[in-house]
């Protein structure tokens, strides 16, 4: 029988399942802990959040919760009721109002009490309420949990009405020392789980919450995901260090292995050099796709050897057989790569050209083909007004995607771009078409490297520019979390390509060539390069924010005349920079105010200033400082000087205050208002020419 404690104790709660999907364990095993948090949380049961921790590995999901409170609070729940004079007649007799108030806080009318204040008096009642208990609590909060769980294809066994996405086989829920009785899945809660299936199924028991990690280490089975995961890498760097070799740890691949195994235990295998002939992206995709191994590579160089890493996932008797038995598994995975790369240098690159009219693209923008022409001809444009060898970009835009029909890729997509260059190279074209197929694809997430020389990163360009260009154009631009053509992501290469400044066009110019060249195909209105444009800002705000800028500067460089994008940057630098001079506060108040005058004014800028007419001494002095530093501003916007010319506008500090506090700018003079306002939207252009002061302060 379960006994209800009160004090604060660690809850563990694991459900035993027959062996989860790896790719999905992670997501599911934070997700259960953070749902488990959350129900505690609402339900004001208290824990130490900082302390839990989440478990997972093939065969359970677990959590274990730090300093569980065993029940909720006491409450003190206060009412007031109706005032005294409409509470009971004159008589002294509780009146339907009394008795109401009464029977909803399920009291009699004499056990109510009376509150007083200054402003009256009325009836009030005092309800203590007892917090409930954890033990009556956990099972509904722990079903919530559970069904929040991101089960995309959930399964039932035996004759069950309930599902899960794997079946349950045993269940934990333990607060401290105390099993807190309930059932799920058709399983009684316990305090016994089950180790390794092999080495020590068990059951075994789990006398106290916390001893729950040591009870299964015991029993040959690393429950903590990030300590098994750093096992497995340092167990592979071990193996390959001893053959002589450095092993190639790819993140995403260590966690996937980490969810297949509960007791890891690494070894190197070896299979026949003549595989090294094939190119190593394609023998690393067969290994870590289809066998989730762990290339090895010369510790100097990185030059791909012909051994691997596997991880099994327990103690062998005799791990030659083990090791021979890996090495007989890969030989035909590679068998099957040397295959599709033989079997693809029989056509050349060009040769699938015709091919990508079979692909289907964008049902409204056609194959593959006609994406492929289209990023030719835009390619060829950017190059031709960027310096760019024309024929090189053309020519490798039109063979990019080429390598998409075939063998390789089609076994392993993530391989397009990497073997159009090799296979472009196999058919003899030019090195640079070569390298520019290959890199097309860069930057492919953020933080990844740019292509590699200046062809690559205009048909990169190119390729992206097509896509949000045609996407957009079609009306499939992304909403919420909707973004099936990843054109986020590619709004980001494109941003990162042209703030890189060796093709140095404006983001305006690449977005007219696009038009010029997806309208071909489908209509490209003018508020879709509005709309595209505002799309590609945002996400270079987005950029510019995690790169540490502050966004009132970003948004104060936008609102003046856009250029490159690194001229964009250059102008957020020098505004940064301003903000530190000791008049910058008074020059974007300054701006503020110009701003709110001209827009009240209505006023044109670009008016001609009449010196005649400048009467008084402080618009005469702002006048001719204006006048005298023109040229030398004019000078420094030119050569991109930002910084430089903040500077020496900051000089005008004093000359705009004086301005201000002597000039009357509304001048009841027709012509000489006039004038005042041409003069200061002279000052407030020269300013906007970096950015507009007035967006910051």
């Amino acid at each position: 029988m379960n006994k209800d404690v009160l004090e604060r104790a660690d809850l563990l709660i694991e459900l035993g399942c027959e062996e989860l999907p790896p790719k999905s364990l992670t997501r599911l095993g934070e997700t259960l802990f953070e749902g488990v948090l959350s129900q505690l949380e609402k339900a004001e049961i208290a824990f130490d959040a900082n302390a839990s921790k989440l478990y997972y590995t093939p065969r359970r999901l677990a959590v274990l919760v730090s300093n569980v409170a065993g029940s909720q609070p006491d409450q003190v729940l206060e009412r007031k009721g109706p005032a005294l004079s409409a509470a009971f007649d004159p008589e002294g007799k509780p009146t339907p109002a009394a008795a109401g108030f009464a029977r909803s806080v399920g009291k009699d009318v004499t056990e109510l009490e009376t509150l007083k204040n200054d402003k009256g008096e009325w009836l009030y009642c005092r309800i203590e309420k007892p917090g409930q208990k954890l033990a009556d609590l956990l099972f509904p909060m722990l079903e919530k949990a559970l069904a929040a769980l991101p089960v995309a294809k959930p399964m039932r066994w035996a004759s069950n009405d309930f599902s899960f996405i794997r079946p349950v086989h045993w269940l934990v829920t333990l607060h401290g020392s105390n099993v807190i009785d309930g059932s799920l899945f058709g399983l009684t809660a316990g305090n016994t789980t089950h180790g390794h299936r092999i080495h020590s199924p068990g059951p075994h028991e789990v006398a106290l919450a916390d001893d729950y990690e040591e009870v299964l280490e015991a029993a040959c089975v690393i429950a903590d995901p990030v300590k098994r995961s750093a096992v497995i890498r340092a167990q592979a760097i071990e193996q390959a260090d001893s053959a002589g070799g450095k092993a190639l740890i790819d993140d995403h691949l260590l966690e996937e292995v980490t969810n297949l195994v509960e007791w890891p235990r690494s070894l190197c295998g070896s299979f026949d050099k003549e595989f090294l002939e094939v190119p190593a992206e394609c023998l690393v995709a067969s290994m870590q796709d289809h066998q989730k191994f762990f290339p090895v590579v010369n510790p100097e160089g990185g030059g791909l050897q012909a051994r691997f890493i596997t991880v099994a996932n327990l103690d062998s008797l005799d791990v030659d057989a083990v090791r021979d038995g890996f090495e007989r598994v890969i030989r035909p995975r590679l068998a099957d790569a040397r295959f599709f790369w033989d079997q693809d240098n029989k056509s050349s690159l060009a040769d699938w050209l015709p091919q990508l009219d079979n692909v289907v693209f964008q049902k409204e923008l056609g194959t593959v083909g006609d994406k492929s022409r289209r990023v030719a001809q835009i390619s060829k444009k950017i190059a031709e007004e960027t310096g760019v060898n024309e024929t090189v970009a053309e020519r490798a835009a039109l063979l990019c995607k080429c390598d998409l029909v075939s063998h390789m890729v089609g076994e392993f997509p993530e391989l397009q771009g990497i073997m159009g260059r090799y296979y472009a190279s196999q058919s003899g074209e030019d090195k640079q078409v070569a390298q520019a197929i290959g890199d097309h694809y860069l930057p492919a997430y953020s933080g990844d490297n740019l292509p590699s020389q200046s062809a690559g990163k205009v048909v990169a360009l190119a390729d992206r520019l097509d896509t949000l260009t045609g996407i957009f154009a079609i009306g499939q631009k992304p909403t919420g979390n909707k973004d099936p053509f990843a054109l986020r992501r590619a709004a980001l290469g494109l941003i990162r390509i042209l703030l890189d400044a060796e093709l140095n066009i404006e983001l305006d110019r690449v977005l007219a060539i696009a038009a010029l060249s997806v309208q071909e195909q489908v209509a490209v209105a003018p508020h879709v390069l509005l709309e595209l444009r505002q799309f590609i800002l945002d996400r270079m705000k987005h950029y510019l924010r995690e790169q540490g800028y502050d966004t009132s500067l970003i948004n104060a460089a936008l609102d003046a005349p856009l250029s490159t994008l690194p001229d964009l940057v250059s102008r957020i630098d020098a505004l940064r920079e301003f903000m530190t001079h000791e008049a910058a506060d008074n020059l974007v108040a300054a701006n503020k105010r110009i701003g709110n005058i001209l827009r009240k004014a209505d006023a044109e800028e670009g008016g001609q200033i009449n010196e005649d007419i400048l009467v008084i001494e402080e618009e005469k002095h702002l006048f001719k400082e204006i006048s005298s530093i023109s040229t030398e501003l004019e000078g420094l916007y030119g050569s991109a000087d930002y910084t430089a010319a903040l500077t020496l506008l900051a000089g005008l500090s004093d000359e705009i205050e004086a301005f201000f506090d002597k000039v009357m700018v509304m001048d009841d003079d027709a012509d000489v208002r006039r004038n005042r306002l041409s003069l200061l939207a002279r000052l407030k252009a020269l300013f906007d020419r970096t950015a507009n002061l007035a967006r910051l302060g």
